[in-house]
């Protein structure tokens, strides 16, 4: 196989698994009551999850 079209479907590929995880992570947020969540606080919860969020006041650190 043609290693160019490996690494376009490995692209390809990851970009799929982002948005797909991206996508749980903007459902995490809504379901703690971030109605609206940012790209910021999307990508705040992929790398700390709930950590992310602020315990005392509700919102993202």
């Amino acid at each position: 196989m043609n290693s160019k079209t490996t690494e376009q479907k490995e692209r390809a590929s990851a970009a799929e698994w982002y948005e797909c995880v991206r996508h749980e992570a903007r459902g995490a947020l809504i379901l703690h009551g971030i109605e609206q969540p940012t790209e910021r606080q999307i990508a705040a919860y992929i790398l700390y999850g709930e950590k992310s969020l602020n315990r005392r006041t509700g919102n993202e650190i």
